[in-house]
């Protein structure tokens, strides 16, 4: 394989593995926004990550953003997180769309989580007003995103795509730059996701 396939291959590899998120409904259909959590109840969705192959929810923590995963993906378990939800910057109903700028929230106040300096834990705080930071990507810029796809979640602030991060201390989140990272990927896909990132955030930001 020459040089220009390798890269290529590499990129490739890296940019599924940032798609690592799903959002879930109890049918598969287009996200739609909702200003806030008291807003429709069918817009709320679980959120679903494919590598601990769990939920984030709220979760109580001594040090850092009060998120972690739950125990199980039941059923039951799925039912009872959905409780995330997108808010839009923007007039318009329709549905949330990739390369779309919006908040995330989730059924708690204060609601949305922005990208905020922490001394532990994950860049991440609560805010009672919607921050429209966040990015879905993974598919063709401006095609509605369907509950159940794989995508990645792409903080504008933080200029990271959020992903699944053991931590010692605090919910197990982070992104690509947090120390010891690349010390936690299986290796056959290690190499390629450490020299191929920044060419796989700019492939899914400019799809």
């Amino acid at each position: 394989m020459d040089s220009l396939a390798q890269a290529a291959d590499g990129t490739a590899v890296a940019t599924e593995y940032l798609k690592q998120w799903a959002m879930g409904s109890n049918a598969r259909r287009a996200l739609q926004p909702k200003a806030e959590f008291a807003g429709p109840a069918e817009r709320n969705y679980n959120l679903k990550n494919k590598r601990p192959r769990k939920f984030l929810q709220y979760e109580h923590q001594t040090f850092g953003i009060n998120l972690g995963w739950t125990d199980d993906a039941e059923p039951a378990t799925a039912t009872r997180v959905m409780r995330w939800f997108c808010a839009r910057n923007a007039r318009g109903d329709g549905p949330i769309r990739y390369g779309e700028t919006i908040a995330l929230g989730y059924g708690k106040a204060p609601s949305f989580i922005r990208n905020k300096h922490r001394d532990v834990g994950i860049d991440l705080d609560w805010s009672t007003a919607p921050v429209f930071e966040w990015k879905l990507l993974g598919g063709k810029s401006g095609q509605e995103v369907t509950t159940g796809q794989w995508f990645a979640i792409y903080n504008t602030h933080a200029r990271e795509c959020l992903i699944e991060f053991d931590r010692t201390v605090g919910g197990d989140i982070g992104w690509p730059s947090s120390k010891t990272w690349g010390d936690q990927l299986e290796d056959e896909i290690r190499d390629a996701v450490k020299k191929h990132l920044k060419e796989a955030v700019v492939a899914l930001l400019e799809r």
